[in-house]
């Protein structure tokens, strides 16, 4: 299975556009990267009628009756404004926001109606499907599944690399969608089963438009440094720049207009170490599902491995991203070891070392709560890969209790990480945080059921699930305030779980309908054992 990630939920390449021109205003930071073509400024006196250009489609510059009868306010027919105005009001209001984001996205339809072989609008319009998919507060506003909507964006982004297949950006964001699109049909959902070998077939697609991008960009920054070398400034360039005119004077559709303006983003080193990180991340998510679909493949997946982690540690030297290159690098040699571990490449002892040298000396750990978290992952991965490896062959007692003692020892590891993270200051996704502290705590409760028994863990039952409810219950506090719907659902389900593992059945009754799916979830997660869940739907009935 891909990793668990707890924070990061967006693996997009942040390279917001920059306006240029006479009357630039500041930009809205948050704006998906890339957004290629803007007009400067409106015309003061257009006419109120429809756009009639590709530009005009995707950046506006007449005023639209039908659009202000839509939104109540007298604002310009464009993809771009209409994305801005969606991300005004992202943090406030998510209803209004996808409402703008989707007439952005009916406009970028629109115009490639009429002009197919625009790829700015094809390009915009990919992206910002991909950029709503990642974000569950909008896409709850929409009657459309997270699949269905990553499918819809992979769609869209193939469309937009037929028309430019040598574009670093369209090569990254489609593998992007790719990535994402494999995650989840390799989780499945309620309506899409699990799928792995789809799954295992887009990541390596995505890895090889990973490579042609990296491949681009290395000759679009190579070409670059060869101009800068080879033909350096004249110094008078600034005199000669001043007898041609500027943007103002060039001639303009609508009078006292400024002109469109194509935005071509210098490839710099930053961009390399962009993609060389995500085809590290896609690497990682790789290895949980090449256990079960591709094992032989391990020994590639590892060769391969090599030269990317070499060159992510070059391109992060002198431009301050070392600890960023770091996690990544963990992160990946922990799921490989893992994966190791599951196929019998690698034993015990070994995987332990393996996690410990990864999150080494080489990061901070005290000011990082991703790096807190992705550690907190690694030891419950390899407390999860114990109990995958015992449950297949019976133990001696000596090396039941040595494992025993191994997952004890790693899972109140993990919670002293996730305790850490919450303490820290401005962290975000608390609610994702407590969650997994709960999990942790039942976890270590399953310890003390058969075929375990470890004392421990049953001299700690009351005060195992008394932690678990109260993380939990924090979780749905949390998750309700980040106003994320799905994780505050699971929260208050699994405090009902436990609530009535300590006896009270009340909360439980409250949530029946969907506590059966959850407890199958959490019994394939190693958070219930079968003897509870006959329990508790005895209680139920």
């Amino acid at each position: 299975m891909p990793k668990r990630q707890l924070l990061q939920v967006n693996k997009k390449k942040e390279k917001p556009a920059q306006l240029v021109g006479p009357h630039t205003v500041p930009p809205i930071t948050a704006l998906p990267p890339n957004v290629h073509t803007f007009a400067l400024q409106k015309a003061p006196n257009a006419q109120e009628e429809g756009p009639e250009t590709a530009d005009e489609y995707l950046a506006g510059v007449h005023s639209c009756s039908c659009f202000r009868a839509s939104f109540g306010a007298d604002v310009a027919i464009a993809g771009v404004e209409a994305e801005e105005a969606g991300e005004k009001w992202r943090a406030g209001d998510s209803a209004k926001s996808s409402r703008f984001f989707v007439r952005a996205i009916e406009l970028y339809d629109a115009g490639l109606e009429r002009f197919p072989d625009s790829f700015d609008l094809s390009y915009n319009r990919a992206r910002l499907q991909y950029e709503i998919s990642q974000q569950p507060r909008l896409l709850a506003q929409l009657p459309v599944s997270p699949i269905g909507l990553l499918e819809l964006a992979l769609e869209s982004h193939r469309s937009a690399l037929k028309l430019k297949q040598d574009d670093a950006d369209v090569l990254f964001n489609t593998a992007q969608v790719l990535t994402s699109l494999g995650e989840l049909r390799a989780e499945g959902s309620s309506t899409h089963p699990p799928d792995r070998e789809d799954a295992l077939e887009k990541f390596q697609e995505a890895m090889e438009l990973f490579q042609r991008c990296f491949a681009v960009q290395e000759y679009q920054l190579n070409e670059a440094q060869a101009i800068m070398t080879d033909a350096p400034m004249p110094d008078n360039l600034a005199d000669e720049a001043s007898d041609h005119p500027t943007t103002e004077e060039l001639d303009s559709p609508f009078p006292g207009e400024g002109q469109w303006a194509s935005i071509i983003e210098p490839i710099t080193t930053n961009a390399l170490l962009d993609t060389t990180v995500a085809q590290t991340e896609t690497l990682t998510v790789m290895c949980g599902l090449m256990v079960a679909q591709d094992p032989a493949g391990l020994p590639w997946l590892e060769e391969y491995s090599k030269p990317l982690l070499q060159r992510a540690t070059s391109l992060a030297e002198g431009i301050d991203r070392i600890q960023e290159v770091s996690l990544s690098m963990a992160n990946f040699k922990c799921a490989f070891a893992d994966a190791a571990f599951r196929t019998g490449r690698l034993n015990l002892t070994t995987y332990q070392e393996e996690i410990n040298n990864a999150f080494g000396t080489d990061i901070e750990p005290l000011n990082s709560v991703q790096w807190l978290c992705d550690r907190a992952d690694a030891y419950i991965a390899l407390t999860a890969s114990i109990r995958s490896t015992t449950d297949l062959a019976p133990q001696t007692e000596a090396v039941s209790s040595q494992l025993n003692d191994t997952q004890w020892k790693y899972l109140t590891k993990a919670l002293a990480d996730l305790t850490t993270a919450t303490k820290l200051p401005n962290v975000p996704n608390l609610a994702k945080i407590h969650l997994r502290r709960g999990d942790c705590e039942l976890l270590r409760y399953c310890l003390g059921k058969a075929p375990s028994c470890y004392k421990q863990a049953i001299q700690n039952t009351t005060m195992l699930l008394r932690n678990a409810e109260i993380y939990y219950r924090g979780a749905a506090k949390f998750a309700k305030v980040e106003m994320v719907g799905q994780e505050e659902a699971e929260a208050l389900i699994k405090e009902a779980v436990v609530s009535s593992l300590s006896g009270d059945d009340t909360k439980l009754k409250t949530y029946s309908a969907r506590v059966m799916e959850t407890m199958d979830e959490m019994r394939d997660e190693g958070l219930l054992v079968a003897e509870d869940i006959d329990r508790l739907r005895q209680r139920l009935k």
